[in-house]
């Protein structure tokens, strides 16, 4: 009998922590929650914004290549002008 009541007693000493450890969690659990939740929604916002620089970065290229190819036409437009101007001589 002695044994059945010390094994009871572990049980309510265990019982006892177990519940001082859920109610701590239960504390923790909410503020966790928000944290996860603000982070999401950070996430979602870096994703977004990820979405319009690379948009943005997209027609940068464009301009950058439309005025490479005006440079390319500008200097052999003046190429073609010096070869005339040099025949008229």
């Amino acid at each position: 009998m002695l044994k059945k009541d010390e094994n009871i007693n572990c049980l309510q000493i265990d019982l006892e922590e177990s519940t001082k450890q859920l109610t701590i969690m239960k504390g923790i659990l909410p503020k966790a929650s928000g944290e996860r939740d603000m982070l999401w929604e950070r996430v979602k916002q870096c994703s977004e914004e990820n979405m319009l620089l690379s948009a943005e970065d997209n027609i940068l290229k464009k301009k950058i290549e439309a005025l490479e190819e005006d440079l390319l036409l500008k200097g052999q437009i003046t190429i073609l002008k010096d070869s005339l101007g040099n025949k008229l001589f």
